[in-house]
């Protein structure tokens, strides 16, 4: 997959979030955002996440895949505790009734990559 202006990428990446009411003070914000970010650019990414995706990101941030895990999962349960019910049903129809209860974080992972990938 050839890769994109990054610029661009990361703008799209950053709306995306925000409008899904994850706030920027959380930690888990910036480890989602450069979790998509490589999913994005490398598909085997979402495949492997436990393993691949969280390592690279802990790396990035100096931490470690278990604390990106649960700090990717935070920022998720914010967003469905405190977010846009409308938005988030936009979003996530087809993965994930709101009613239901939040999606895992490389369904959300991967949903945000895959709409990201369809506006570029």
């Amino acid at each position: 997959m050839p890769h994109h202006d990054s610029a661009d990428l990361k703008n799209l990446t950053t709306n995306f979030i925000l409008q899904l009411g994850i706030p920027e003070k959380l930690k888990g914000y910036y480890y989602l955002h450069e979790a998509i970010l490589l999913s994005i650019n490398d598909t085997r990414m979402i495949e492997s996440v436990t393993k691949i995706l969280y390592a690279a990101v802990a790396k990035k941030f100096n931490t470690t895949s278990s604390r990106v895990e649960r700090a990717i999962r935070h920022a998720i349960e914010i967003a469905w505790d405190r977010g846009d019910i409308d938005t988030l049903n936009s979003f996530f129809d087809y993965t994930a009734d709101v009613a239901k209860g939040k999606p895992t974080n490389s369904e959300f992972i991967a949903l945000i990559a895959d709409r990201i990938k369809l506006r570029i």
